[in-house]
């Protein structure tokens, strides 16, 4: 448990705002870069795997980030170059953005600069939507989670994820077998 705690707390550390994001904030507006990006608003776990269904794919990976999020914005080219990578293939990546409906403006710039083109999430509810989906995460970013085609949670990671950890995820999770228990303090 006190590992758990320990780990917890570099997470949330490493997550503190940066002042480059700072400027970037305050230099979009809503007409800014990224406005005619495809921003879906949900406001609950079960609206979010709803809209997924759509995809049609046999796994699909759940990045949750947030703008002030230092790792975040550290792995989140590595995402970006596996989606592109696994699209053919029936994988899919999507972003949730745990930021403030406020912080819109720096959303989509972040997105645009990532030449994110799929559709992205942001995350409108109240309470933990990660918790919602695997109850034993939360209060962390970043988390990522691999569905399986029929929208189930079968591997749950909290904090940075590098690019090989993530294929060997959904390799994982595409032969029937989960990479780690849904319960990542297992």
């Amino acid at each position: 448990m006190r590992s758990l705690l320990v780990l917890l707390a570099v997470v949330v550390v490493g997550c503190a705002s940066d002042p480059a994001h700072e400027t970037a904030r305050a230099a979009n507006t809503e007409a800014g870069p990224g406005a005619d990006l495809p921003l879906v608003e949900v406001a609950s776990a079960e609206a979010l795997v709803d809209d997924l269904d759509g995809l049609d794919a046999e796994v699909v990976v759940l990045n949750f980030w947030a703008t002030w999020c230092g790792p975040c914005r550290q792995e989140f080219p590595e995402f970006i170059r596996f989606d592109r990578e696994m699209a053919e293939e029936g994988v899919h990546v999507r972003f949730v953005s745990l930021d403030q409906s406020a912080d819109l403006p720096a959303v989509r710039a972040f997105l645009a600069e990532h030449e994110v083109d799929d559709p992205s999430y942001l995350y409108t509810g109240q309470g933990d939507v990660t918790s919602q989906l695997n109850p034993f995460v939360g209060g962390a970013l970043p988390i990522t989670m691999v569905l399986d085609g029929d929208g189930i949670v079968q591997d749950t990671h909290v904090g940075m994820m590098s690019y090989d950890e993530l294929s060997a995820s959904v390799a994982a999770v595409r032969s029937g077998e989960t990479g780690r228990s849904a319960d990542p303090t297992s």
